[in-house]
């Protein structure tokens, strides 16, 4: 059973309620880290977080989702897990989601055991694994270098949540979490990233789904995200 950890603002209560039917039959824990909400920032915690004078040493909505999902990290070392999927609030699962998380996480104890891997799940930036590149069987896929799928649903092994954390203590985050963790942790050799393929959820704030929690207006959604959707599916394909 894999714990699930749901990064969340406590004021979004309809998007607390979509996660918790959404989550209904969960075979594991699921727990809602709700504290360092943007009201609750402070000049002590981001100096304990983030570089001064970086993008995220403010007090803002991208702040707070950084620092709920390092958190979310170290609830992984302080207790032990073997990983976690981390969920963002937002987050809307394809219907075989269970089914392959289960398939992709026995994949990962075979090919990449004991090292600090994330498998990102989600397609909301609408980046793909070519078919030329796919293996029949294969779920899992080394990231192409300088590629973001965003962190909308991730999971993070205890040797990955070891690194981000030792990496933080000793010289802070500096960049917005996605690129934090799916670029320049990626890039250094800190962590693993792994894509799955096929994808298995979509943030509803970029297929409009949800109104976006940082206050933007995301211009993929509704039937013009769907046309997007398609095209890129077929330029994957194709490729």
């Amino acid at each position: 059973m894999t714990t699930a950890l749901v990064i969340h603002a406590k004021h979004l209560t309809d998007r607390l309620r979509y996660m918790q039917q959404q989550l209904k039959g969960w075979q594991g824990e699921v727990r809602y880290i709700e504290d360092y909400d943007k009201s609750e920032l402070t000049e002590e915690l981001l100096a304990e977080w983030f570089k001064p004078g970086c993008e995220l040493y403010n007090i803002s909505g991208p702040t707070s989702c950084a620092m709920k999902h390092l958190e979310a990290c170290r609830i992984i070392v302080d207790e032990g897990l073997e990983g976690a999927v981390v969920f963002e609030d937002d987050i809307m699962l394809h219907r075989d989601f269970s089914e392959r998380l289960d398939e992709s996480l026995k994949e990962c104890r075979e090919r990449f055991k004991g090292q600090p891997v994330i498998i990102s799940y989600e397609d909301s930036s609408l980046q793909f694994i070519p078919r030329s590149q796919r293996v029949r069987g294969r779920l899992l896929y080394e990231a192409p270098h300088g590629r973001n799928r965003c962190n909308g649903a991730l999971y993070v092994s205890l040797e990955a949540a070891l690194a981000i954390c030792r990496e933080v203590e000793s010289n802070r985050c500096d960049i917005s979490i996605d690129h934090y963790y799916q670029i320049h942790l990626y890039d250094k050799g800190i962590v693993k990233m792994l894509w799955c393929e096929p994808c298995l959820a979509t943030q509803g704030s970029f297929c409009g789904g949800f109104v976006s929690s940082m206050g933007q207006i995301r211009q993929m959604e509704g039937l013009r995200w769907k046309l997007k959707y398609a095209y890129k599916r077929l330029l994957y394909w194709l490729r």
